[in-house]
């Protein structure tokens, strides 16, 4: 199926690793044009360079997405390179701890939601106007279960996402009349550098054995008895920002294998 995303113009955010270079890498198979952001810009320079390496059109934008005025200026200079942004996707995210909440450390709380609630918010402020005026756009964000049905040791996190859900919900309200869709997806667990990390030290703590048997009861808990990779992700984003999605808004597409079946 052709998703109409040739030579359109898309900004992915957190597009360094994981979860986001997964999306850079479909949406530059599909041959739209992809602004990899990061605020590392080593990893643009990498998602850049496999990309360029598999025949795609991209380039990097380094910059941090709680920071607007850096938000701003590089949305100016990706519309001036091309003329417009058609798709923004909210991808960036920052989670600092896995611990209770009366645990966690108020400095944490700002990085968290400033990353990954107003993160979203200048992102798609900047690009909102040059959609407007040409009368087509698409934003997805990436949420999570987590914001949706509630996530213990995860509270600031959680609170970040479920804000981007209502955001999705409100705005879409507010530019559907210009043609704009804004839709998010929601997963759960997901095999991405991360997570493996996470579970490498926590087998460092608790053995190998351990950690294959808590796997094993994770799995359990999905219908579909596995984990979520970063492409089924990426592969719902691609159908959001494409035509194929042309009446669907406001909505949140759980990608999760069934963990959670929220109303």
């Amino acid at each position: 199926m052709d998703l109409g995303l040739k030579e359109k113009v898309v900004l992915i955010t957190g597009a360094g690793s994981g979860i986001g270079q997964s999306i850079a890498m479909a949406f530059a198979r599909e041959g739209a044009v992809v602004i990899v952001n990061d605020r590392a810009e080593q990893k643009c320079s990498e998602t850049l360079s496999l990309i360029q390496a598999a025949g795609g059109s991209a380039a990097a934008a380094p910059f941090d997405v709680g920071d607007p005025d850096a938000v701003r200026n590089g949305v100016s200079g990706a519309e001036q390179r091309w003329g417009r942004v058609d798709i923004l996707v909210n991808n960036a995210a920052v989670m600092l701890a896995n611990v209770p909440f009366v645990d966690t450390d108020p400095t944490h709380w700002e990085q968290e939601i400033r990353v990954g609630l107003f993160g979203a918010l200048h992102c798609a402020r900047a690009v909102l106007p040059g959609m407007m005026e040409s009368g087509w756009g698409k934003l997805v964000s990436i949420v999570s279960d987590a914001g949706r049905v509630g996530q213990e040791k995860e509270v600031v996190y959680s609170s970040a996402k479920g804000g981007l859900v209502a955001f999705t919900k409100s705005l879409a309200r507010e530019v559907g009349r210009h043609n704009i869709n804004v839709n998010a997806v929601s997963p759960a667990a997901t095999n991405t550098p991360l997570r493996r990390q996470v579970l490498q030290r926590l087998a460092e703590k608790i053995g190998e054995k351990a950690v294959e048997d808590r796997e094993g009861r994770i799995r359990r808990a999905y219908p579909l008895r596995r984990i979520g990779e970063p492409g089924d992700i990426a592969n719902a984003v691609l159908f959001l920002s494409s035509d194929c999605a042309s009446h669907i808004t406001g909505q949140i597409l759980s990608v999760n294998g069934g963990y959670a079946m929220p109303g």
